[in-house]
């Protein structure tokens, strides 16, 4: 099917899933904070939230859940902005709080890397004059809506929290110099470093693709943004991998100030729903599939965004494998990308003869959380994946999971949770991606025949009650920013 490297389609997280907000009583630990000052802080976004029908990659539903997890702290009050083309302010009445603002673009969602169900626009299709232009409008509004909150507060502003290590940083920190030179001398900046920029960045450096000329890992090394901690206080990464990624790229950054942050989850959306193939499954499925369903009574479930990278196409690959031993196993596949992308690898279905593969698009978390629930196994095979968040969700919703050997998800998934096969160097050709959905077909088959489902379920559960919170991420994140300023 490919001749040599596959194409790289461009974009973020096609999962996509919804955020829910997270109304659980945080942790006692944060009610000792309560009768300390309030701290006012602001989160500048580099991906919209999902909501009024637009779905989001996975840094703009993290934004989401810090913004709407910070705020139920006792003694903190948290605004954000973030871009989008299709969405609007929150308004009188339809039940949202008035504390984040949009971003209004004409233009999708300008992207770093790889493909995104809502953009394909990335950053180095910019002329100089359009990128200079957006990053100073986008400093303006942010000043604007940052003076117009503390007008309403009375008071000013302790911590501005950019998110992605690129446009967001530079701009965070111009905001930052702007700010004190108007008075406030105890404003801080801080970062939250997602994969995809540094993913950018150390293409540019590695200088092996047209598509990555060297441009903004030296634009964002003259900006000087992690440059010493003078613009930004403090730097967290949501991968111990990508810690020394970060460091590699920004060598003057101080390593102290440089952590690793445990990625939480919402627990009260990802948890076991009781959904089963049998009631549930057929709702999930496309009018055109819904004659495949009679045999099927176990699923296996892959969540992603159509780029190479995720490896959809070995998942593929394996289920031609295990369809022939394991007739009443089928396959869920969630998620999209670029038409191009969804072309591929629907043909790449027909043209194996899968029987019981089900495209079904992108979810919203109350959907995964269903999904994953009702499934066998989760199987998320990215190459070098920077986290893993689906892999915690899935745990969360007692489905066992199978990954590769690298990136984040070597840092947390362990026997007791799953498997990670080993790596396939050249997984870019066909040959390579056959050997590793080989290697997946065998494992499956592994946790179909032991009933990992059974046995490792309930494991899976507490594993991510016990470490993946997002009340105590959010609560280390608070008393980073004390201890750093």
């Amino acid at each position: 099917m490919w001749k040599g490297a596959r194409p790289v389609f461009a974009g973020a997280l096609a999962a996509c899933p919804l955020l829910d907000v997270q109304r659980r009583r945080q942790p006692s630990y944060c009610l000792s904070k309560a009768k300390e000052k309030e701290v006012l802080m602001f989160q500048i976004g580099t991906n919209n939230w999902q909501r009024q029908g637009e779905f989001a990659p996975g840094s703009g539903i993290l934004h989401a859940s810090f913004h709407q997890t910070f705020n139920s702290m006792p003694g903190v009050k948290c605004y954000s902005i973030y871009p989008s083309k299709v969405q609007t302010d929150p308004a009188p009445g339809d039940g949202e709080e008035p504390n984040f603002k949009i971003f209004k673009l004409t233009h999708d969602i300008p992207i770093c890397e790889s493909v995104s169900p809502n953009s394909s626009f990335r950053w180095h299709s910019m002329s100089p004059e359009e990128f200079t232009k957006y990053t100073k409008r986008l400093e303006e509004e942010v000043c604007q809506y940052m003076d117009a909150i503390e007008e309403k507060e009375g008071r000013k502003f302790d911590y501005i929290i950019s998110h992605h290590a690129f446009t967001n940083a530079m701009a965070g920190a111009q905001i930052l110099e702007r700010r004190q030179k108007e008075g406030n001398k105890n404003l801080k900046h801080f970062n939250f470093v997602h994969g995809t920029a540094l993913k950018m960045y150390l293409k540019e450096k590695a200088a092996t693709e047209l598509e990555y000329p060297m441009r903004f890992h030296k634009l964002t090394l003259e900006h000087g943004v992690f440059s010493g901690a003078g613009k930004t206080s403090g730097v967290w990464v949501n991968s111990q991998d990508y810690v020394t990624k970060f460091l590699d790229c920004f060598p003057e950054y101080p390593k102290e100030r440089t952590k690793y942050s445990q990625i939480g989850v919402n627990q009260t959306t990802f948890c076991p729903t009781g959904s089963t193939v049998q009631k549930d499954l057929a709702k999930y499925v496309r009018e055109q599939d819904k004659h495949k369903l009679a045999e099927v009574k176990r699923v296996v479930v892959f969540v992603g965004k159509f780029a190479d990278w995720k490896r959809l196409d070995a998942v593929l690959f394996a289920a031609a494998e295990y369809e022939k031993t394991h007739p009443d196993v089928g396959t869920v596949i969630v998620g999209s990308g670029p038409p191009e992308a969804v072309q591929t690898y629907e043909g790449l279905a027909l043209l194996l003869g899968l029987k019981r593969t089900f495209f079904v698009g992108p979810k919203p978390q109350p959907d995964l959380a269903e999904l994953f629930s009702m499934s066998e196994v989760g199987v998320f095979p990215s190459w070098r994946e920077p986290f893993g968040m689906v892999f915690v969700e899935c745990m969360a919703c007692g489905c066992p999971t199978i990954g590769a050997k690298s990136g984040g998800p070597v840092e947390f998934v362990a026997p007791e949770q799953g498997v990670l096969i080993e790596e396939e160097d050249e997984w870019r050709t066909e040959a390579g991606a056959k050997r590793l959905g080989a290697r997946l077909a065998q494992t499956i088959e592994q946790a179909l025949v032991e009933d990992w489902k059974t046995k490792k379920g309930p494991g899976c559960v507490k594993f991510v009650q016990e470490n993946f919170s997002t009340g105590a991420q959010c609560q280390g994140m608070l008393d980073d920013m004390k201890r750093w300023s």
